[in-house]
């Protein structure tokens, strides 16, 4: 039948636990380590990543919030500058109807003396018209 050898056996045993040492310090070992450094790594990015994440939250949300007091400023600016082209328009326009008024109220004047000096003028000349008028009536 079968026959175990003692000798042959503990040969094998020994020849498979030293196999086993020398596979687990060369091969094992190493890949062990380096499996766990490159899992470290990976958690390190993560947490990096998650940490650049919520940075670029705040970044955003610090963008939106100068963007829109920005428009707010632009909007109050715009605002400013279209009372103040309407202040001055309106000025412009009081300034204009004024000097108009004051040109209409100096014509008026001087229409009214002229008015006076020709109806003066006539009044002066009156006498004279009369006596032609009768001149030309007398010949006719």
């Amino acid at each position: 039948m079968l026959d175990i050898n003692l000798g042959l056996l503990l040969f094998v045993a020994a020849v498979f636990l030293g196999l086993v040492y020398i596979l687990n310090n060369i091969l094992y070992q190493p890949l062990l380590a380096f499996m766990d450094r490159r899992e470290e790594t990976i958690r390190k990015d993560l947490e990096a990543s998650k940490e650049m994440g919520d940075e670029i939250e705040e970044a955003l949300s610090q963008a939106h919030e100068t963007i829109s007091h920005a428009k707010s400023e632009a909007h109050q600016i715009r605002e400013s500058a279209v009372s103040e082209a309407k202040e001055k328009a309106a000025s412009l326009v009081a300034s204009v109807q004024q000097e108009l008024e004051e040109q209409y109220e100096a014509f008026v004047k001087k229409l009214s003396a002229e008015r006076v000096e020709l109806k003066k003028s006539i009044e002066a000349k009156v006498a004279a018209y009369q006596d032609t008028l009768q001149n030309k009536l007398k010949q006719i």
